[in-house]
């Protein structure tokens, strides 16, 4: 009787079955989340969820389905369009995997984005790590346009902002923001474009990065494009990518263009009285990369002109964005984090009138320029006159 009871035990422990298995054919897998202002209903939420069986994403050709299932729903609220979404599917909808968030420019402007951030926060499924994005235009029309390289739309995205070099900016980063006393949030933004396709069966419509979202509390005030997005990620430590392309010291001879190795601007906060001003400093290390201007870069008194043109160039772009941020009333740049960590009892007698104080703040920018070396040349590929009548 021992040894039947012991064989029994043992049966159990090996022979039990998965009775609570979840196989992968029973889930919708969502890669892909956009979120517009709707027709009937405030809220048109579309999911991006990939049919496994099929290789990447297409139309599907005759007689077989599309490789992936656009399920769109219109309701009341984020909340009820989630549910109406689960309720869209055979399979159970699961959000463990969502990779970015599509945040349509009328939506984010008339409704604002506090109900979804709220939403999305609370929700113990998602993970923190997707990356938001607000299209310039109706955010599912992303989803539409055929991904370049990579299988899926999401994953291109992603790909995208990866390969730019630029800050790797999360739904995390969102929320610490939206709570922050002394920064504005910020969202990268997309548009969809039209392009001529390269063959008979190439995409007419790609989706690019178009610049910076900017938020005053959860409304959307304003999208910052070139150049002014990419000098406001020298704000945040990032300068990779950039291209900057100067007039010559003589503009009749034409411009000048280089590959920016590394740049930052830094914020430095001073106190006279009761006044606030800030100091922006930039510093850039640049590779030439096409040179018009009749100079020759093995020249150091040549190459310091360059300098001081790109400089100057730097300097104006600078100045003229954070004249647009002050105009609009916003910082995501965090000149007041620096303002704090600076003069910390000064900034307790502001609090939350630091919005009214930094539009009215004195800000002077200073630049600086150093060009290490010019790719492989020292001079122009082509000679000047000069050089061609003594040739």
């Amino acid at each position: 009787m021992r040894k039947l009871c012991i064989l029994l035990l043992v049966a159990l422990v090996v022979l039990s079955g998965c009775w609570s298995r979840t196989e992968l054919n029973d889930l919708g897998i969502v890669l892909g989340m956009a979120v517009d202002a709707g027709e009937e209903e405030p809220v048109r939420m579309t999911f991006y969820i990939p049919r496994p069986q099929f290789g990447g994403q297409g139309d599907g050709g005759a007689g077989k389905p599309a490789a992936v299932w656009a399920v769109t729903r219109e309701a009341p609220s984020i909340s009820e369009a989630l549910q109406q979404m689960r309720l869209a599917s055979s399979r159970r909808i699961v959000l463990d995997h969502l990779r970015v968030l599509l945040i349509g420019e009328e939506y984010a402007r008339t409704r604002g984005v506090g109900e979804l951030l709220d939403a999305l926060a609370m929700n113990a499924e998602l993970r923190l790590t997707l990356r938001p994005f607000v299209v310039e235009g109706r955010a599912a029309d992303v989803f539409q346009a055929v991904p370049q390289l990579r299988l899926y739309q999401p994953m291109n995205l992603v790909g995208m902002m990866q390969a730019k070099g630029g800050v790797d900016w999360r739904l995390k980063n969102v929320l610490v923001a939206r709570s922050s006393e002394t920064h504005s949030s910020w969202m990268y933004a997309l548009k969809v474009m039209e392009r001529e396709a390269l063959t008979p069966v190439g995409p007419e419509e790609a989706a690019v990065l178009s610049g910076a979202a900017l938020f005053i509390g959860d409304e959307l005030v304003m999208i910052l494009h070139p150049p002014d997005s990419q000098f406001l990620l020298w704000f945040l430590g990032s300068s990779k990518g950039t291209i900057l392309s100067v007039p010559c010291p003589k503009p009749e001879e034409g411009t000048f263009s280089g590959h920016v190795l590394s740049g930052r601007a830094s914020v430095h906060p001073h106190m006279q009285g009761d006044q606030v001003s800030f100091l922006v400093r930039v510093k850039a290390s640049v590779n030439l990369s096409r040179v018009q201007c009749k100079l020759r870069m093995n020249h150091p008194e040549d190459r310091r002109l360059l300098e001081e043109h790109m400089a100057a160039y730097v300097r104006r772009n600078v100045a003229d964005l954070v004249e647009r941020l002050q105009k609009g009333g916003v910082d995501p740049a965090g000149f007041g984090k620096h303002l704090q960590l600076a003069y910390p009892r000064y900034y307790k007698t502001i609090g939350e009138r630091w919005k009214e104080v930094w539009p009215n703040a004195k800000v002077t920018v200073e630049a600086r320029v150093n060009i290490p070396r010019s790719g492989l040349l020292t001079s122009p590929g082509s000679k000047t006159d000069e050089e061609l009548m003594n040739w």
